[in-house]
């Protein structure tokens, strides 16, 4: 029996109907998007040469990050993916199906489409073609992350933390805070060819690594969005331990980070716990306050009684 067959003798209603029917779509379209941009990332960065790193080395930037720990990000973010497509497959609960059917939708098999346009149209070198692939792409993962607000990450739900709440969150912090950035600098030609332009948009760099992650602090320091916070720093790490070559072939063309822009990611670093802390002890002083005065509303309520019963008391003699 499949998650959206009704029970023996059940009667479905026409909503019900269109609640199911609106699953079997997302159990169809979603793993397909996913196995597409899969393949697609894979043909690029593998079959062809020069292929997503290659172009990646022979465009850098200041924002360039490091290779190694973006592949290791990216190939944990498509197992979650595929452990996303075994919950929908296999939903049972009907929290879990409502979160699927209106919490994600159809927008995540969007998503994956939009990331293999800009496989295709990274490795063809149409830098603006990628890069309104990945605005795109962050306008609708937004969306997602905010119609998710209503169905929280919870530790009484792990599976749906990790497998739902997780991919979603990687994808959205990634597309915002590097790739967009990245991208946006080779299409605008903001790439470093000789060592006497390694600090020419440095500002550049600066201005825009402070202004994402600033927000990407503040939102998830007042949502206490671990996962975004844990993301933010990893991407920022892959920032601070990239040395792009001015010239592909030779390590020793490796070049430093600017002072400015190495002591925003640092700062950037320390201001994601921050906020986090700081959501964190906002919401518990705001809980305790609700306790106490909660505690001395019932304190007078009582108090109120007791001088009622004293008063029909006094009348009564």
């Amino acid at each position: 029996m499949s998650s959206y067959d009704p029970a023996p003798d059940e009667i479905i209603t026409p909503s019900q109907f269109r609640e199911s029917m609106r699953l079997v779509r997302l159990q169809i379209g979603i793993p397909i998007s996913v196995l597409i941009a899969m393949g697609a990332n894979l043909v690029c960065a593998l079959a062809i040469k020069p292929g997503l790193s290659g172009i990646n080395a022979l465009f850098p930037t200041l924002l360039s990050p490091n290779s190694l720990m973006i592949e290791l990000y990216w190939a944990l973010l498509y197992v979650l993916q595929v452990g996303f497509c075994l919950v929908l497959l296999l939903a049972r609960k009907e929290a879990t199906k409502e979160m699927l059917i209106h919490g994600v939708g159809l927008r995540f098999a969007i998503a994956n489409w939009l990331q293999a346009a800009w496989a295709v149209f990274f490795t063809l070198q149409f830098f603006i073609g990628a890069e309104i692939c990945i605005l795109i792409n962050v306008i609708n993962l937004l969306s997602i992350h905010f119609t998710l607000l209503y169905y929280p990450a919870t530790l009484k739900r792990p599976i749906d933390a990790l497998l739902v709440h997780a991919p979603m969150t990687m994808l959205l912090a990634i597309l915002f805070e590097l790739d967009w950035l990245h991208n946006g600098f080779v299409a605008l030609g903001w790439v470093i060819e000789e060592k006497k332009e390694w600090g020419r948009y440095t500002w550049q760099a600066v201005g825009f690594v402070a202004g994402v992650n600033v927000v990407a602090a503040i939102w998830a320091g007042a949502r206490r969005l671990y996962l975004l916070t844990a993301a933010s720093m990893y991407i920022l790490f892959s920032l601070l331990f990239s040395s792009p070559r001015t010239n592909p072939t030779l390590p020793t063309t490796a070049l430093p980070k600017p002072t400015p822009l190495l002591v925003t990611i640092i700062i950037c670093l320390v201001l994601h716990p921050i906020a986090l802390v700081a959501g964190v002890a906002w919401k518990r002083t705001r809980e305790r306050e609700g306790r106490i005065r909660l505690e001395e509303e019932v304190e007078q309520a009582e108090e109120n009684e007791e001088h009622e019963r004293e008063a029909a008391h006094g009348h009564r003699h």
